[in-house]
């Protein structure tokens, strides 16, 4: 008979022990007076004894009923718990999100992103990891990050890429160079002037390369970075001009440290988007896109 039992038996059994009587039950729960007392009946025949003696016009709980509402009440409880944490992470009061970038937008972008994602979501516990764009799809690969952020051809079985925002690539000028009087710059704007390259291994070094030599411009390479971070910094201390992809140069350029044109002919520039094939995006990393998504806007467009 027990196999009979169910929750609204037990939820019914448990309203009618904390208000004492079964109108006040049933008012509780939303139901019919005639409702909570066929539900008692049933848990009782189903159970074999008895969970309420009469006094007068009052019901009193029987000792099997005080012992099994001890259980009950447990039971309860743990479904409470399990509500608010249902409710938690449907209104992000609680989770975590792992992000892998790649430096480009690991170093300024992504936290600034972070910062306006906390605020809004507190409960979500965001770490962020800055690796190069090959790591990033190893990373992904191996099912360690949530998202990530990169610039890569390469596929891997486990990854989807997709691109979150072409661009164009950008030209950086120290502060009062005499070429910021021109609106876009061609590769002739550079030849035979002091640049600040990427390194040999980049793979954007070589069509920046391409670029330049399409139209027989030979600069002077006097400093080569990694970073397209690390090559602003160099250009903002006139050591040169240089080629840059667009978010770093955006960065640099608004808070004044170069001034950013763009090229003639465009160089388009791709950020990508890597998410594992092993599960859909979580409610957060959903959310995060919207940030990040609002922040190219913000930042690129004019």
């Amino acid at each position: 008979m027990l196999h009979r039992l169910t929750h609204r038996q037990l939820e019914c059994f448990r309203a009618v022990i904390e208000t004492g009587t079964v109108t006040a039950a049933a008012n509780l729960l939303n139901t019919s007076q005639p409702s909570v007392s066929r539900m008692i009946a049933e848990l009782e025949h189903a159970a074999g004894f008895a969970l309420f003696s009469r006094v007068g016009r009052k019901i009193v709980p029987t000792t099997e009923a005080i012992a099994l509402h001890e259980e009950v009440e447990r039971s309860f409880v743990g479904l409470s718990e399990i509500a608010r944490v249902i409710e938690d992470i449907r209104d992000f009061r609680t989770g975590s999100l792992t992000i892998a970038g790649m430096p480009a937008l690991a170093l300024k972008f992504l936290p600034d992103v972070m910062t306006e994602f906390i605020a809004a979501e507190p409960g979500v516990t965001v770490s962020l990891r800055a690796r190069s764009s090959k790591a990033v799809l190893q990373h992904l690969g191996s099912q360690q990050f949530d998202l990530g952020f990169a610039s890569i051809d390469a596929d891997h079985p486990g990854v989807s890429r997709r691109p979150i925002r072409i661009d164009s690539m950008r030209a950086v000028l120290p502060p009062g160079h005499e070429m910021a009087e021109k609106s876009r710059l061609a590769p002739d704007d550079f030849h035979d002037r002091p640049f600040v390259a990427l390194g040999q291994e980049i793979v954007t070094r070589s069509e920046t390369d391409a670029f330049l030599a399409a139209a027989g411009a030979r600069p002077r390479i006097v400093a080569e970075a990694q970073l397209s971070a690390s090559i602003c910094e160099l250009v903002a201390g006139g050591v040169g001009l240089a080629i840059v992809e667009p978010v770093t140069a955006a960065i640099f350029a608004r808070a004044g440290r170069v001034i950013s044109r763009p090229l003639i002919p465009e160089q388009p520039f791709r950020y990508d988007l890597l998410t594992p094939t092993t599960r859909a995006p979580s409610r957060p990393a959903t959310r995060f896109l919207e940030f990040v998504e609002a922040r190219f806007t913000a930042l690129l467009e004019p």
